[in-house]
C-alpha cells in the first residue's frame, strides 16, 4: 500500500488577504492611539491652564482683599486703632481727589490687556504700621506679572520683595492673552444717595409724631413737636407694679413714634410720616446719635425693657414688612464713647412701598418710664459701597472710593488649550472709612 504525505499552508491568495487585514488593524490601532495621544495631551494643557489660573487667582485676591487696609495697633495705643496713611490714596490733591486706592489703566489698543495697581499698608507680625505698598498686575508681551515698591515706609522696614524705588518685577504665568479688570459701579451715587431728612447732607432737621390709642399704645412727650436738629422724648408708659414693687413682665403698655419732616403741618401720624419706597436686594443704613441724659434712662435693663427701630406701613394697621425685623438698641450709659452714632443696615428682600420709620419703647422698670430719650443727627441713605453692578461703564473719581468689589476675567492657555476664569472679588477697604 503507497502512503501519501500531505502539505499543509498558506496559498498565495490567503497570505494577501491576511496582510489585508492585518494591515488594517494597524492602522485603526495607530489612528486610535495618536487620537488618544492627542487627546492626553489635550487635557494636560487643560488641567495646566486651570491650574495655573487658579494659582494666580489666589495671588490676586489676597492682593486685591488687602487694598487700601488702615487698621493697626499702634506702639503707644492699647488697643487697634484705625490709623490713615493718606499715601493709601491714590491721589489726595483737591485737584483730583481720588480717595480710592486703585486705579486701572485700560490697554489703548483697545485689547482686553488691562494693568491694575493698588495701594495697601503692611504690618508687622504684632499689627504696627510697617510701609505703604505700591502692587500693579500687568501683560507684557503674553506674560502676566506682579511688581511691588515701597513708597513710604518706618525706617528699616523695607523687604526685598517689595524695596523702595525700582519696583520688583516677577512673572506669575505665560499664555496670558486677556487680563480685563472691571470694577463694581456703585448703585448709590455719593450726591444722591441720602434718602432722609433730603439729599443735603446739611439738613438735620427732623420730626418725630407720636402713635397712640390702640394695641396699649399711650401718648407721651415730644419736645419741640414740630421737630428740630434734637427732639427729646419723656412720659413713657411704664409696665410696673408699685403696689408689689415688682415689674408686671406680662405689661404691653408702650410708646410708638414715626419719623416725620421737621414742619408745623398738622394730622395723625399715617398722615405726617416720611413715606419711603425700599428698593429690592438694594442695602440701606439708618443712623442717628443719642446725646446723654443723667436720669433714669441710665437703668435701662436689656432683655427687659425694650428700645427698638424698624419700619411700618403707612396705614391704620401698622404692620410690619416681611423680612424687615426691627432693631433693638440701648440709651447711653454715660458721655462720651456711648454716645457714638447708631447705625442699621439692612436690605429688603422685595419692594417695600409706602413704608415709615418706627420707633417703639416699653418700659418694665420703675425708673427708666420717668428718664428722657434724646436723637440727633437722624439719617436715612442707600449705602454707595454696598450697592453696585458690574458694568463697565467709566467711573467717576470721586465715586472710586465707594467701590467695593471688582470683577476679573482672566484667560490664560498652554499649547493652544484656553483656560478661562472670571472671578469677583471684594475690597472691603477700599476708599475711606465706612
Amino acid at each position: 500500500m503507497k502512503l501519501f504525505k500531505v502539505k499543509s499552508g498558506f496559498t498565495l491568495m490567503e497570505l494577501m488577504v491576511y496582510i489585508a487585514l492585518l494591515g488594517g488593524i494597524v492602522l485603526i490601532a495607530g489612528q486610535a492611539f495618536s487620537d488618544s495621544s492627542k487627546m492626553r495631551v489635550r487635557t494636560q494643557s487643560m488641567l495646566q491652564g486651570n491650574q495655573i489660573a487658579g494659582n494666580l487667582s489666589i495671588l490676586l485676591k489676597e492682593d486685591i482683599a488687602q487694598m487700601g487696609a488702615k487698621s493697626t495697633k499702634e506702639s503707644n495705643a492699647d488697643r487697634d486703632s484705625f490709623y490713615i496713611n493718606s499715601l493709601v490714596f491714590m491721589d489726595t490733591s483737591q485737584a483730583v481727589n481720588d480717595l480710592s486706592s486703585y486705579s486701572v489703566t485700560k490697554n489703548e489698543g483697545g485689547t482686553e490687556l488691562d494693568k491694575l495697581t493698588m495701594r495697601r499698608l503692611r504690618y508687622d507680625e504684632n499689627g504696627h504700621y510697617e510701609a505703604v505698598e505700591e502692587v500693579s498686575w500687568f501683560v507684557e508681551n503674553g506674560t502676566l506679572k506682579r511688581s511691588c515698591t515701597i513708597i513710604d515706609s518706618v525706617a528699616g522696614k523695607s523687604r526685598d520683595e517689595c524695596p523702595p524705588g525700582d519696583p520688583t518685577t516677577v512673572t506669575i504665568a505665560e499664555g496670558v492673552d486677556k487680563f480685563e479688570v472691571i470694577p463694581a459701579e456703585p448703585g448709590a451715587k455719593s450726591d444722591s444717595s441720602r434718602i432722609f431728612p433730603s439729599v443735603d447732607t446739611s439738613e438735620t432737621a427732623f420730626r418725630l409724631v407720636p402713635r397712640y390709642g390702640v394695641d396699649n399704645l399711650a401718648y407721651f412727650t415730644i419736645d419741640p413737636d414740630t421737630g428740630g436738629s434734637i427732639v427729646t422724648l419723656s412720659g413713657f408708659a411704664s409696665n410696673y407694679n408699685f403696689s408689689i414693687q415688682e415689674p408686671n413682665l406680662s405689661g404691653k403698655n408702650s410708646n410708638q413714634a414715626f419719623l416725620a419732616d421737621s414742619n408745623n403741618l398738622t394730622g395723625n401720624w399715617a398722615e405726617l410720616c416720611h413715606k419711603i419706597t425700599l428698593d429690592s436686594n438694594a442695602e440701606y443704613e439708618l443712623s442717628f446719635f443719642m446725646p446723654f441724659t443723667n436720669d433714669g434712662s441710665r437703668l435701662f435693663c436689656p432683655g427687659r425693657d425694650y428700645m427698638a427701630v424698624g419700619f411700618r406701613t403707612a396705614n391704620v394697621d401698622a404692620l410690619t414688612p416681611a423680612g424687615l425685623n426691627d432693631f433693638v438698641f440701648y440709651p447711653p450709659t454715660n458721655s462720651g464713647a456711648s454716645e457714638r452714632k447708631r447705625k442699621f443696615r439692612f436690605r429688603s428682600g422685595k419692594t417695600a412701598k409706602n413704608v415709615c420709620v418706627a420707633f417703639t419703647f416699653a418700659s418694665y422698670s420703675p425708673i427708666v418710664s420717668t428718664g428722657k430719650i434724646k436723637f440727633s443727627k437722624m439719617e436715612l441713605k442707600k449705602v454707595e459701597s454696598a450697592n453696585y453692578k458690574f458694568t463697565g461703564n467709566n467711573i467717576d473719581t470721586k465715586e472710586k472710593k465707594n467701590v467695593k468689589a471688582m470683577k476679573l476675567n482672566i484667560s490664560v492657555g498652554v499649547n493652544n488649550e484656553k483656560s478661562v476664569l472670571s472671578l469677583i472679588i471684594p475690597v472691603p477697604s477700599n476708599g475711606i472709612t465706612d
